[in-house]
């Protein structure tokens, strides 16, 4: 008799007993018993759609823990659970603020993104974002966004950005120094309301996954103001 699972041969009876008339070999029977005791059965397909999808800001999170509660009917905490364990969960960044990354976020508050600074500094955006509002300041870029900056905030590479240049539905003002990109090409600069003004006539362009989240709410919601967080 072979094993409906694997197809190996069933091993026969116990010393001095007859062979047991079984559909599965010692093996796959203890397996589909370890099965059956499982609450939930998280699937390498779960896995595959979190890796894919589970990114972004919290509502884009959020979205794909609701999308998989209604496909799996596992909880949210279990669901949780399983992105911590591949490594995708957002840690709060703890660290204390030096004086010397103090200095840095000040020369460079509205001349850059808040992910860029988070980048310069190598802290999350969020811990950024949390200490410009803590000080008062605003996070609006005076003097445009660099093409990494609207790499950051959108999602996009800079080729895509490029496309969007050639098509003339961004405006992009060179930057006009001897400064370059390392290709002997002038520095783009972006601003603000060219930037909007190009959401708001192709919004079929833009992936709202792929947005940095919080600079999306305060280009579109907040628009630069700050907020007295001691009534929150």
């Amino acid at each position: 008799m072979t094993c409906l699972d694997c197809g190996n041969q069933i091993e026969e009876g116990r010393k001095d007993r007859p062979p047991i008339d079984a559909k599965f070999c010692l093996r796959c029977r203890s397996e589909r018993r370890r099965r059956t005791r499982l609450k939930y059965v998280w699937l390498p397909q779960h896995d595959a759609y979190m890796r894919a999808h589970y990114h972004g800001g919290l509502h884009q999170r959020g979205r794909v823990i609701k999308e998989l509660v209604r496909q799996t009917g596992f909880p949210r905490w279990y669901i949780k659970r399983q992105a911590q364990r591949l490594g995708l969960t957002m840690h709060p960044d703890r660290r204390p603020w030096f004086q010397v990354e103090l200095e840095v976020l000040d020369r460079l508050l509205v001349k850059v993104s808040a992910g860029t600074i988070a980048k310069r500094l190598k802290r999350t955006e969020t811990s950024v974002v949390m200490k410009i509002k803590s000080l008062g300041h605003t996070r609006r870029v005076r003097e445009g966004y660099t093409m990494r900056d609207l790499e950051l905030c959108l999602g996009e590479d800079h080729h895509k950005i490029q496309k969007w240049i050639a098509n003339c539905w961004l405006r992009d003002r060179l930057q006009g120094t001897d400064r370059h990109n390392g290709n002997g090409h002038d520095i783009h600069r972006f601003c603000e309301k060219d930037i909007v003004q190009f959401i708001k006539c192709h919004p079929q362009e833009i992936n709202l996954g792929k947005v940095d989240q919080v600079w999306w709410l305060d280009l579109f919601v907040l628009k630069g103001t700050t907020m007295d967080w001691s009534r929150h």
